[in-house]
């Protein structure tokens, strides 16, 4: 892969981080980068599946406690 373009004031990012990560390449605050992408990315969609998981699961509980609830009621009334 060939040079990537990039702004003067990118370009002057890039040069802080380098010797602020002691890097010696412009290419290893690159690869620093994108591994902190890959990272972000994976626990991003981790949480959004718990998220998913927990918004499913409060759903069919909900269900039956409602079901629960009638049920208990029912048989509290009988009992009167």
């Amino acid at each position: 892969m060939g040079a990537i373009a990039v702004s003067k004031k990118e370009e002057q990012q890039i040069e802080r981080l380098r010797k602020e990560l002691r890097t010696p390449t412009k290419a290893g605050v690159l690869r620093a980068a994108l591994k902190t992408l890959e990272q972000q990315t994976a626990e991003e969609r981790i949480r959004h599946e718990v998220h998913e998981s927990v918004r499913r699961c409060a759903d069919a509980d909900k269900r039956e406690h409602r079901k629960l609830s009638q049920a208990s009621v029912g048989r509290w009334v009988s009992e009167s």
